[in-house]
């Protein structure tokens, strides 16, 4: 049983090494290439992790008590990732939280770099314990929030990496002069770094991409 759990851990390390060499490869391989090797890793990523459940005792979850949005702060630990902004996270008590990233857009599943910054964010946090300090309820009843992670901001880290824009027309709203120049700043140094989708001089953001589709 313990050589069982070894192996499935070994095989998730493995899982995420290939999602971030995955993410690095973008610059160079064609999204045709890319997306099919990133699904298939997420869902085999998927399979690893239920095994190693079953394996410590934990119940198959078959259901999703979902915690009304609301301001405040709690911890929990990132149950998956949707995209680059978006995450579910299940608190101690097991109501998951749909959380959206507050202060950042980072670019859609089906916009370049959609999928690189998903996997990105989901190398980083997923299955990690995070605090969230929700700041907003959006439209659609999610959590606006910041993560942290072992005190690191991790909204902030997405902009630094080149894997999401300073949401800056709403952040106007949300963020401090201190907090918004911070932000402010990294993009603009993961800019001049060509870091992330910045490799593309001529990067749409998120808000426009949804716009144009809007039109279409």
């Amino acid at each position: 049983m313990h050589k069982r759990k070894k192996i499935l851990t070994n095989w998730r390390k493995i899982l995420v090494w290939v999602a971030v060499i995955l993410t690095i490869a973008k610059v160079w391989l064609p999204e045709s290439i890319i997306t099919p090797l990133a699904e298939w890793t997420q869902k085999a990523d998927s399979i690893v992790r239920s095994v190693q459940d079953l394996l410590n005792g934990k119940p198959p979850v078959r259901g999703k008590k979902w915690a009304v949005a609301s301001k405040g702060r709690y911890s929990g630990n990132v149950d998956s990732v949707h995209d680059g902004d978006t995450v579910h996270i299940r608190d101690k008590d097991g109501h998951m939280h749909k959380v959206r990233l507050a202060n950042i857009d980072a670019p859609e599943i089906k916009q370049a770099y959609g999928i690189a910054s998903r996997d990105a964010l989901k190398a980083r946090i997923e299955g990690k314990y995070v605090d969230v300090n929700v700041v907003a309820i959006d439209q659609y009843q999610r959590e606006v929030g910041q993560i942290t992670l072992n005190n690191a901001d991790i909204n902030l880290w997405m902009v630094q990496q080149g894997y999401a824009w300073h949401y800056d027309s709403i952040a106007k709203k949300q963020q401090d002069r201190l907090g918004f120049g911070r932000y402010q700043s990294a993009q603009i140094q993961a800019r001049q770094n060509r870091l992330g989708l910045w490799h593309n001089a001529s990067a749409i953001a998120p808000w426009q991409f949804r716009q144009q589709q809007k039109n279409r």
